[in-house]
């Protein structure tokens, strides 16, 4: 593969019609609910398009990059939020992270690390749990707002039977916030392209701080009914190119009224870079990077867009001079 520096991101020009990649918060009128919508199309066509990933761990790693993109656009500042598994399964690693631009545009990456044997051994259809292998696995959430900031990091075991599950454990269980959401990736149907959608809805009553936040029986029955009504949607709803996500809000919610606010836009852009790694290989000494060297050149390759850089011994020493 050919030396690509991604330091300026690359991005796919949807469209002019297109309402793609974008995550669209909302709020249920009269009620303490409040959600965001998003919709990837061409960013998560090229994450998994850039390796050769069994359609199964492209679905779960499509919907860990939903579930990122849904939680890196609540950010308000800049900074980057990381969503990662790991256990003892097939796919003993997922990770995707959303990085806050200064334009307010959110840069989404991610990869799956796959353990060939293991896979194999579950045959053409495995289950979340049989790729992942919950049981002994963690999600995490890490968000790190920069180096003058302290960063944060939440974890929860790999419980339930979707990346969806999980997460709705993970804010029950280290947010103490209501949440239900949906999460798909697929193919789509006409175009072989992979597209990705989600929705989530979180309950914002207020309890004593430090405290399990307490529905009453009022709240507790508006909750319901704005969770049933999120679980109606159809996955193919979510992934719908010709329905956008302010007619789909309209569809789960114009009984009670729905207020839709400016939407995130979401790209594809890897932050690897020739410079980058460069400077990296500095920090080894002459042994170690003689150790490295394969037909005279070290191949370094960025697990996220799978590009490879390709440098010599003399590339390396003449940064150091």
């Amino acid at each position: 593969m050919s030396d690509v520096d991604h330091t300026t991101p690359i991005v796919v020009a949807d469209p002019d019609s297109s309402r793609d990649n974008e995550v669209r918060p909302f709020q249920i009128e009269g009620m303490d609910v409040r959600g965001r919508a998003v919709r990837l199309g061409t960013v998560v066509d090229q994450i998994l398009k850039a390796h050769s990933y069994p359609d199964a761990v492209a679905q779960i790693l499509g919907e860990v990059l939903t579930l990122t993109g849904l939680l890196g656009s609540i950010m308000k500042f800049d900074g980057i939020v990381t969503v990662q598994t790991k256990s003892g399964g097939p796919v003993p690693m997922l990770v995707a992270d959303y990085q806050r631009l200064e334009d307010g545009i959110g840069r989404l990456r991610g990869y799956a690390d796959i353990d060939e044997t293991k896979l194999a051994a579950y045959g053409k259809n495995p289950s979340f749990n049989g790729l992942i292998g919950s049981k002994k696995g963690y999600l995490a959430l890490t968000i790190d707002q920069g180096e003058d900031m302290d960063r944060y990091q939440g974890i929860v075991d790999l419980t339930g039977d979707s990346i969806a599950e999980v997460a709705r454990n993970y804010f029950m269980n280290s947010e103490q916030t209501p949440t239900e959401m949906r999460l798909v990736c697929d193919r789509d149907e006409v175009t072989g392209h992979w597209r990705a959608g989600g929705i989530m809805v979180q309950h914002l009553a207020r309890g004593e701080e430090g405290q399990e936040r307490i529905l009453d029986r009022n709240t507790e029955e508006e909750w319901n009914r704005a969770s049933v009504l999120m679980h109606s949607v159809k996955p193919s709803e979510l992934l719908d190119p010709q329905l956008d996500l302010d007619q789909l809000l309209f569809r789960l919610y114009n009984e009670d009224g729905v207020r839709v606010f400016e939407p995130a836009r979401l790209i594809h852009a890897c932050r690897c870079s020739r410079d980058r790694l460069q400077t990296v290989l500095t920090q080894f000494d002459d042994d170690e990077l003689a150790e490295m060297v394969r037909d005279g050149v070290i191949d370094v390759n960025c697990q996220f867009c799978n590009t490879t850089y390709h440098f010599t011994p003399e590339d390396v020493r003449t940064r150091d001079a």
